[in-house]
């Protein structure tokens, strides 16, 4: 699978094809804190026949080096550089949680690089409780175990929500407090009316962590968008419900 490297750092990604076809639409993923490509592997499996997809791992996360960043901008460029490598079009770009903060700040920043927005479990704003940032220092396993029963809905099979857990645990906790110290300093409420690109708006009915009134600012915000809300599901409804995001992203990415 393709490297992308960007000065210091190295970008690992899963692509559907190499080099991606000219004849598809693209799909660019992005995971949330302490996520990585596994967070996608679902819409990876059902939607790589029918488009481009590409899974972007930032640094520090996966196979990516081994540094990641502390502000979402910071992200949000080594994005821009994967679309310009990679991308055979201008993306339709999907974040999940701070993968929407990304998607939201190279929509605002790189507007020309993509041609819609998917943002999953996210908001304008993401407030991180101070005993999370202090508890990824002082006590990670716990930490992380806590945010995951959160993440999840009360309807979710135990199994996947313990998954969950051992997936975010393969972060190093210096990678997963910046991440949500990076969500913590993340606000562009006031900007995402710049927002021009068609975007679709998915939330889960049970979400704690950006809970559905998050999706309705943006909807209320953004011009061009449309909101899907999904019951038995929680802030990880890609994970939860992954038929259902993958049926609202083919219908949205078949209609631009």
């Amino acid at each position: 699978m393709p490297t992308v490297e960007i000065k210091d750092r190295k970008i690992h990604c899963l692509t559907s094809e190499e080099p991606l076809s000219r004849d598809k639409k693209t799909l660019l993923f992005i995971h949330g804190a302490g996520g990585n490509s596994n967070h996608w592997i679902n819409q990876f499996d059902g939607l790589k026949d029918d488009f481009n997809v590409i899974v972007a791992e930032l640094p520090g996360h996966g196979a990516s080096s081994p540094r990641g960043a502390n502000r979402v901008e910071r992200y949000a460029e080594d994005i821009a550089a994967v679309i310009d490598t990679l991308a055979s079009n201008p993306p339709i770009v999907a974040g999940h949680s701070m993968g929407g903060a990304i998607s939201q700040t190279v929509a605002l920043n790189y507007p020309e690089k993509i041609s819609g927005l998917v943002l999953i479990g996210t908001g304008c704003r993401l407030k991180v409780l101070s005993s999370i940032l202090d508890g990824l220092l002082t006590n990670f396993e716990e930490t992380v175990s806590m945010i995951n029963r959160y993440a999840f809905s009360k309807f979710t099979d135990e199994d996947i929500i313990q998954e969950g857990t051992s997936e975010m645990l393969k972060a190093p906790p210096s990678v997963i407090h910046g991440d949500f110290l990076a969500c913590d300093r993340f606000n562009i409420c006031d900007k995402v009316s710049g927002i021009s690109h068609p975007t679709l708006i998915l939330c889960g009915e049970d979400d704690q962590l950006t809970p559905v009134k998050y999706s309705q600012f943006l909807l209320e915000n953004i011009p061009n968008a449309t909101l899907k809300t999904f019951p038995r599901a929680g802030h990880m409804v890609m994970v939860e419900k992954p038929t259902e995001i993958n049926e609202a992203i083919r219908e949205f990415a078949s209609s631009i």
